[in-house]
């Protein structure tokens, strides 16, 4: 069932975030721009076509690098497509995916705008209108079907689970290289190329994400917060802190910042 669904230009620049606790699956097709969003300890770099796909309770923030244009959808799938959407453990999954196929793009894009057309017609048709979200989430799914993780990508998902698992400690390229078993160039290139970032910046991304998790569930002091994530200097903590998240650490912690208007249709 859909929820809601649109198209929307945005300007480069804009951040969203949103928490955990939304209901219901979202998904959103890049049709230009650049869109980074980070979910679930991984970062995406999405230009034009591409898509993603977000599950119910799933937070993300989200950062237009350029100006964006996407269609987007909020929905709660029928049961074929929600076993379809699941992983292979049966979780209900969020997965990021190209369209390098012009003709799987041109089926995307076809799909787009009959659900546009179906859902804004003066007398809406749902049921049609569902029909062209379900085609085009199936072709997203198919894609990413196509495309199987090679062993050198199964080496940076191992180099981002220990980035995660530590934190609190200082890395070098060198020793990030070594855990995927690669040479620092190789595998600078192939972790940009995997998780559309540079290690460097990722590392930051998941310290910043761990942090606004502690000041928002824990009373720890900000200085002790910082040192958990990797930051020995206090006032180095809250200068990149106030950098990614636009807010400093005790500004944060007393009202975060928000630009995401939650969907509730109850």
């Amino acid at each position: 069932m859909i929820i809601s669904t649109g198209k929307s230009t945005e300007s480069a620049g804009l951040r969203v975030e949103r928490g955990p606790g939304f209901p219901h699956w979202t998904a959103g097709f890049f049709l230009g721009g650049l869109t980074e969003i980070a979910c679930g300890g991984r970062t995406w770099e999405l230009p034009g076509r591409h898509a993603v796909i977000l599950a119910p309770q799933t937070p993300y923030e989200l950062l237009l690098r350029k100006p964006q244009h996407e269609v987007w959808m909020i929905f709660d799938p029928r049961p074929h497509l929600l076993e379809a959407l699941k992983s292979a453990e049966g979780q209900a999954t969020s997965f990021a995916v190209s369209f390098p196929d012009p003709a799987t793009w041109a089926a995307v894009r076809a799909g787009l705008r009959d659900l546009l057309n179906w859902w804004n017609s003066t007398v809406r048709h749902e049921h049609l209108a569902e029909n062209a979200m379900e085609r085009v989430l199936l072709l997203a799914l198919l894609a990413a079907a196509r495309r199987q993780p090679t062993i050198a990508e199964e080496r940076i998902t191992r180099v981002c689970d220990h980035i995660s698992e530590h934190l609190d400690r200082e890395f070098t390229i060198g020793e990030l290289a070594r855990v995927a078993c690669l040479s620092v160039s190789r595998f600078s290139w192939l972790f940009k190329e995997s998780v559309g970032i540079a290690p460097v910046k990722f590392l930051e991304t998941r310290r910043m994400e761990k942090a606004r998790h502690l000041l928002l569930t824990t009373d720890l002091p900000v200085q002790e917060i910082g040192q958990q994530v990797g930051f020995s200097n206090a006032q180095h903590f809250s200068t990149r802190f106030r950098k990614m998240s636009g807010q400093s650490p005790r500004d944060f912690r007393r009202k975060p910042l928000r630009r995401f208007t939650e969907l509730n249709p109850h």
